[in-house]
Order: structure tokens, then C-alpha cells, then sequence
């Protein structure tokens, strides 16, 4: 089967003939209105308060067809989690490119998650509820946007480690949870006390070249 680029920037399969298979692209199509609608509410109601009856309804299709792209909601929840941190993590290459210095980085890294927060409010908040809790098997086979992001620090500080930037003896792993946490419970207590977005902004900064800078 040949591949197609629909409008959207998704991709489904083409037929022999080169062309489009409808049944595909309303695939495609209602997968699409599933996932924009369960972003709203998940966002609007939290997890707990949005029921999959109510993502088929905001987003226009049947209540059936909400099964044929998710077996429950939390499969639904993770997959908006998937598609919040890819968004995040494009924003953020964005930032980063051309950045050199290890201050600089950290600081456009941050200012990234402040900006990506700002167009697209309440998202990564509802995008880092802990999905282990939510499923009865605790065990959900998943990396969660936590993880992926605490991941990406630990590359990140694996190669100021290298560059002698920051310090050796760091854990790269743990400090790299340990900054995801600092960020979304700094940024949580920032917006609700609505500090100085430019003042969080360098505090936190300094305290991440502090903490992890070769001295």
C-alpha cells in the first residue's frame, strides 16, 4: 500500500490506484475530533469528571465509535498525554536550536514550557496528572510526559557532564526528575499566586545552573 499526506499532517494508506481510502480518512477524521475533544474536557473537567459519552458527544460522533479508537478513557488520556508531550517537546527543539551554552539552555528550555503553557493553558497541567493512580493495575506499560521529560533533561545533563559544564558526580536520572518536579510544582504555585513570569523565569534558572554547574 502506497502512503498519503491528508491535510491535517496525518498519514493513511492509499489505494492501489493512488487513491485515498475514504473509509481511512474518516478513520483518520473521527480519531482526530476524539482526541481535540477529550483535550478540551480533560483540560476543562479533569480526568475523574469526563466520561468517554461525554468526548463522543463534544466531539460530534457516536457513542460507539469512541471504542473503536480507544478500549476505555484512560487509553483515551494517554494518548492526549502522548500527543501534549510530543507538541511540548517540537516547541522546545525550537528553542534550543542554535543554543550552545549550558545557562542559555536551561533558561530557553524554561522560557519554551512557560510560552507553550501561556498558548495552550491548563494542558500540561491536566498532561501531568499521574496516570499510574488511575489505573487499577498501577502498572500502565506507558511512559508517562513526566518521564519522557525527566529523560530528556538526563540526555541533556549526560552532555554538560561531558563538556565539564556540570558537575560529574550528578545522577543524571534523578536530577532529571527532580527538575520536571520543581517545574510543574514551581509553575502551579506561580500562576496561582500570579508572580512575574520574567522573575520565575531567572529564579528558576539560577537555581537549576546551581544546582547542577561543575564548581
Amino acid at each position: 500500500m502506497a502512503v498519503l499526506e491528508i491535510e491535517d499532517g496525518t498519514v493513511a494508506e492509499a489505494g492501489a490506484g493512488g487513491v485515498g481510502n475514504g473509509v481511512s480518512r474518516r478513520k483518520l477524521e473521527s480519531r482526530r475530533k476524539l482526541l481535540a475533544a477529550a483535550r478540551k474536557l480533560f483540560v476543562e473537567r479533569g480526568y475523574h469528571e469526563t466520561r468517554p459519552q461525554d468526548i463522543s458527544r463534544e466531539a460530534g460522533v457516536g457513542h460507539g465509535t469512541f471504542y473503536l479508537h480507544f478500549e476505555d478513557k484512560l487509553d483515551c488520556f494517554l494518548a492526549f498525554t502522548d500527543e501534549a508531550a510530543t507538541e511540548l517537546e517540537y516547541f522546545l527543539a525550537q528553542h534550543l536550536h542554535g543554543v550552545a551554552r549550558f545557562e542559555d539552555a536551561i533558561r530557553e528550555i524554561l522560557r519554551g514550557i512557560f510560552e507553550y503553557s501561556a498558548t495552550h493553558p491548563g494542558v500540561l497541567a491536566a498532561a501531568l496528572t499521574d496516570a499510574s493512580v488511575l489505573s487499577k493495575g498501577g502498572d500502565i506499560g506507558k511512559k508517562m510526559p513526566t518521564t519522557r521529560w525527566a529523560e530528556g533533561w538526563a540526555v541533556l545533563i549526560e552532555k554538560w557532564k561531558a563538556s565539564g559544564e556540570a558537575a560529574a558526580d550528578i545522577d543524571s536520572r534523578l536530577a532529571g526528575h527532580l527538575i520536571v518536579g520543581a517545574i510543574k510544582q514551581g509553575g502551579a504555585y506561580a500562576a496561582r499566586d500570579h508572580l512575574d513570569a520574567d522573575k520565575v523565569l531567572n529564579n528558576m534558572t539560577k537555581l537549576f545552573v546551581r544546582a547542577l554547574e561543575n564548581r
